[in-house]
């Protein structure tokens, strides 16, 4: 076990990414195109596993959805940036729930990576929230980006946390919390880390006006407890 862990850690060395690209499943949370931001589609099924591969030194990364874009890729030793040699993307019709939704964010997906030429540069970033990571992949030509985060891995660590209750999700003006305890840390952050929101729990159930949030997907993390994402309308 520690050969591997070592030979993880001097492969990540060499080649430049980052090791918790690798260590982490990533789904996507939210997308900005041409300024538009976008947050998934809620489907009847589970959103795809984005996965960072090395299979013998060849490189991958495969951005899912309903449908995956799936890229041939080597990595920078300068810059957190991978550059993509080739690729192609899966056709699957989705016909569930927002399924025309469903069906632009995945071609959306899948136009990110692959309407561009071979040799394309996109830059990348991990932001650690505290117990979650968020991902985000930039084409640094458009400024376009995509959003991932590992929230939703059922981790051991993540097993054995209590839970809370949190509705309206999505929610427009406000959030309910129901099922904690008094004198936790209480924060919401964006996908890209930034708190906007902090305070110590004061009763079992707690109202968090949200009014003035922007749209878009964001962490509510309480002490001892496993963080949700809501949406905000």
């Amino acid at each position: 076990m520690r050969t591997k862990l070592l030979f993880l850690f001097i492969s990540c060395t060499l080649f430049g990414q980052n090791a918790d690209l690798f260590n982490n499943n990533w789904y996507i949370s939210q997308m900005i195109i041409n300024n538009q931001t976008t947050v998934s589609p809620i489907m009847q099924v589970s959103a795809g596993t984005s996965l960072f591969t090395n299979n013998g030194g060849n490189y991958n990364f495969t951005s899912s959805y309903y449908n995956s874009a799936g890229s041939t890729i080597t990595f920078n030793t300068v810059t957190d940036s991978f550059t993509r040699q080739g690729g192609g993307c899966t056709l699957a019709v989705y016909n569930g729930t927002n399924a025309a939704a469903a069906q632009t964010y995945d071609q959306k997906n899948c136009d990110f990576y692959l309407n561009t030429t071979s040799g394309a540069i996109f830059n990348y970033q991990i932001v650690n929230s505290g117990s979650s990571k968020t991902l985000i992949i930039t084409n640094p030509v458009t400024g376009d980006k995509i959003y991932y985060n590992n929230a939703f891995l059922g981790t051991k660590e993540n097993a054995i946390k209590k839970t809370f209750k949190l509705y309206p999700n999505p929610s427009t003006d406000f959030v309910i919390i129901e099922n904690v305890e008094k004198n936790l840390k209480l924060k919401i952050n964006d996908l890209s880390g930034k708190i906007l929101f902090e305070t110590l729990t004061s009763d079992k159930t707690l109202k968090i006006d949200v009014s003035s949030f922007a749209t878009g997907q964001y962490i509510l993390s309480i002490e001892n407890f496993k963080p949700e994402i809501f949406i905000k309308k």
